[in-house]
């Protein structure tokens, strides 16, 4: 029988982001996964791998090198497939509140990925999309673009280990973590954060050679 329902406020959160061959959900594959979860206590447990391509010939040459497998196929070479890990992956986000950049594109292709795979689909349907935040929070700071790396040169934050799943689901954290139930007040701390930190690279001294 079913446990007890939890309530919306406290159940964890699953912090995702998928590395993929291309954006075709019914012709390309899922070849990273990273989950972060969050529980209500702010307790976090990591959960990442690689899943092996079983038709990497559909595959967009960009998106392979976006996400590294072009440089490095062999990082894949002992990776499960996805009939392997879909399992795993579908009890690890159970009863959770997906958060993602663009969360619908990697809840989609899961779902897709783990059909072929005849795994469950069942995954959760509440869901919180950062672009939408970002749009709301940082837009009317100044930000141009809402994509990941956009936003990422808005705030000053690195782009080492970009388009790897477990880098960008930390980077997806830190984004909800930074503008979500914050409001007027959250923007006015984001804003002087950045006006302390253009303040910064302007005048700090640099080293005469």
């Amino acid at each position: 029988m079913p446990g007890p329902k939890v309530p919306l406020g406290e159940r964890p959160l699953a912090f995702i982001d998928t590395e993929t061959t291309g954006l075709d959900s019914d012709r390309h594959e899922v070849i990273e996964i990273a989950i972060i979860l969050q529980d209500a206590k702010g307790r976090l447990v990591h959960y990442q791998t690689k899943i092996q391509p079983e038709r990497i010939e559909d595959a967009d040459p960009k998106a392979l090198e976006i996400n590294g497998y072009a440089a490095n196929p062999k990082a894949w070479k002992n990776a499960p497939l996805m009939s392997e890990v879909g399992s795993l992956i579908t009890s690890t986000l159970r009863g959770s509140i997906v958060v993602g950049h663009n969360v619908d594109f990697d809840l989609g292709m899961l779902r897709t990925n783990l059909q072929k795979a005849g795994c469950s689909t069942r995954l959760p349907y509440h869901k919180v999309d950062t672009v939408t935040l970002a749009y709301e929070h940082l837009a009317p700071l100044g930000l141009e673009s809402l994509s990941l790396d956009r936003i990422r040169d808005f705030l000053g934050w690195s782009r080492e280990n970009a388009h790897t799943a477990m880098q960008d689901a930390k980077d997806v954290r830190k984004l909800y973590m930074l503008v979500s139930m914050g409001g007027w007040r959250r923007r006015t701390r984001i804003r002087a954060a950045m006006i302390w930190r253009q303040v910064r690279e302007r005048f700090v001294m640099k080293p005469i050679y």
